[in-house]
């Protein structure tokens, strides 16, 4: 009997709670195993669901799906730390259960891995707004065809890391994503020997993994600008559930959110700020500074520079947890932090008018919001794997492999999906 050959890619889909998306994020990963050329497994990991997610995924028989579920509700690091102690392959990526892999994703991603063996692979992650039954909003998905242009850069992992330390980058997903993301197998157990515990850490695991992650490869980065997935954002969303209360001065108490907090209180694998921080620019150089510590690695932090980010992060917030977040400051940066202003950091900037439709307003629209294609409702977005096929045809990712196109090349994507941006909606 000829054994089953080693998954290349495991997909893996945490999920706790959310029946509604999670129908959506299994049906594009299946359709992505379909086309990847490589052996692809699916780990769902049901984090002790009380809704229909148990139905859910029980619906698809596929030998390829790996369904795991908890026997207790655990935080959201114990949840990705346990799906990923059951995957077998030898690069692992996660996504949400409000995500969606693009059909010819994970196609496109087996074909980088099969030409360059590479720890990192990073990608451009549109973004898709899922239908909000309480305002009435329609799905739309979000597009810059300019980030879309096919272009595969190799960036050092030591200068990406030398930019954290100096608080200047974009996001904590200028770092080694694996959520979003896709990391090797080698990696992984790199980083779990040298800090001797788990690869997940802290109140928000994809921070956290996407800096150690940095300091543990001695292979270059892979970035394409193409999108292997995509990032849905839904109205249970706990990251802009946290935000919003921050700066609305809200009470978190008898929220989902504050069920988030609790549950990672009793979480032992955790770094220096307490989970109910919600200053991602702080929880980002906290998961900075213990990971360098767990992986030995010198880094030195520009204190000035990292004083003045956080103080334009946390000034936008409402008392108390204003002074709040000041006092948990000065356990990372020290005694001297003060947030000298913050009222002259809070403003917020207006957002420009939006642009006529293309469409009429009883079907499916396009607009141009600056040099970003908004599809709004119809079929082609009503739910996060539409929406992922959608952008699949726009990009044209079923002709696309990981060799990079010329100057000239790049031009015609982009201005190729303008050009089918509107021919799709006739």
């Amino acid at each position: 009997m000829i054994p089953e050959p080693r998954p290349v890619i495991s997909l893996v889909i945490p999920t706790r709670e959310r029946a509604h998306y999670l129908d959506a994020a299994i049906r594009s990963a299946l359709v992505a195993a379909d086309a990847a050329d490589a052996p692809v497994e699916i780990v769902v990991s049901d984090n002790a669901s009380s809704d229909d997610t148990p139905a859910v995924i029980a619906g698809f028989d596929d030998p390829r799906i790996v369904a795991l579920r908890t026997d207790r509700r655990l935080s959201m690091r114990e949840n990705f730390q346990f799906a990923l102690s059951h995957t077998t392959g030898d690069h692992v990526l996660f996504i949400g259960d409000d995500d969606a892999v693009l059909p010819n994703g994970l196609r496109l991603l087996a074909d980088l891995i099969a030409r360059h063996d590479p720890d990192i692979v990073k990608w451009r992650v549109m973004t898709y707004l899922w239908p909000d039954p309480r305002t009435g909003a329609a799905g739309t998905l979000r597009v810059r065809p300019q980030a879309l242009d096919g272009r595969l850069k190799r960036l050092d992992p030591a200068a990406v890391l030398d930019g954290f330390a100096r608080a200047r980058f974009r996001s904590y997903h200028d770092g080694g994503m694996i959520y979003h993301g896709c990391i090797s197998r080698r990696l992984i157990a790199r980083a779990e020997a040298a800090s001797g515990g788990p690869y997940f850490r802290g109140s928000s695991p994809d921070v956290f993994t996407s800096l150690q992650a940095l300091m543990v490869t001695d292979r270059p980065i892979l970035r394409i600008n193409l999108p292997i997935t995509l990032g849905g954002s839904s109205p249970r969303s706990n990251g802009a559930a946290g935000q919003k209360l921050a700066v609305s001065g809200a009470s978190a108490e008898g929220t989902e959110f504050a069920r988030f907090i609790a549950e990672t209180g009793t979480d032992p694998y955790q770094c220096r700020l307490p989970v109910s921080c919600p200053s991602l620019t702080m929880m980002t150089l906290d998961c900075l500074q213990c990971a360098a510590e767990l992986q030995g690695y010198p880094l030195k932090i520009d204190a000035a520079a990292w004083s003045a980010r956080i103080a334009a992060d946390i000034g936008r917030f409402a008392e108390p947890t204003r002074s709040t977040c000041e006092a948990l400051a000065r356990v990372l940066l020290g005694p001297d932090f003060h947030l000298d202003d913050p009222a002259s950091e809070s403003a917020v900037p207006v957002a420009p008018s939006p642009a006529p439709a293309l469409a009429p307003p009883d079907g499916p629209a396009l607009r141009r919001v600056s040099t970003t294609l908004h599809f709004e409702g119809g079929r082609m977005t009503a739910d996060a794997a539409a929406a992922a096929d959608t952008l699949d045809g726009l990009v044209r990712l079923g002709r696309t492999d990981a060799r990079p196109p010329g100057a000239l090349g790049r031009v015609r994507n982009v201005l190729g999906q303008h050009a089918r941006a509107r021919w799709m909606l006739r």
